[in-house]
């Protein structure tokens, strides 16, 4: 009897995951009903730089950097490539091509960790401006993902 009980829940998350669009088998990396939100705090001035990848989910980079254009565009530049934003609200940056939409949700007062992601939930990381240390602000950061419906349970170190 438990094992039908089991059979029955794991068909109807199949299901589930089926009808949001997700493949059999797979899970969300975040809920898309829950709200996410940027970080009023974000400054493209001050995010501007080098930053490493503490943790990451969805497809992960060991580091990445921003810089701000004098037209106030944002350049994110990795491994991946170069990608454009707009700023569209506070933390909240628009591609210029495509639809991707990074959201900063948040960033500790010093600019020196942050939690970012797109906002289609394809992927999402911790990023920091050294490879140790700040133990607590990694910890809030990993706070604010999963306050932003994020499944923190899914995010990985990323090899540097």
């Amino acid at each position: 009897m438990r094992a039908l009980a089991i059979a029955g829940v794991l068909a109807l998350a199949a299901c589930a995951a089926k009808q949001a669009g997700y493949p059999t088998g797979t899970l969300p990396l975040r809920n898309p009903t829950a709200p996410l939100g940027g970080s009023a705090r974000f400054d493209p001035g001050r995010f501007s730089g080098d930053w490493v990848t503490r943790a990451c989910m969805g497809p992960c980079v060991p580091s990445v950097s921003f810089t701000q254009s004098l037209t106030g565009a944002v350049s994110e530049s990795d491994a991946r490539g170069s990608r454009a934003y707009l700023p569209d609200a506070p933390g909240v940056l628009r591609a210029t091509a495509g639809d991707d939409v990074l959201v900063v949700m948040w960033v500790d007062e010093g600019f020196r960790t942050a939690a970012v992601g797109l906002a289609d939930g394809s992927r999402a990381a911790i990023i920091d401006r050294s490879l140790t240390g700040g133990a607590d602000r990694i910890a809030a950061a990993r706070e604010i993902l999963d306050f932003n419906g994020w499944d923190v349970s899914q995010l990985r170190g990323v090899a540097q």
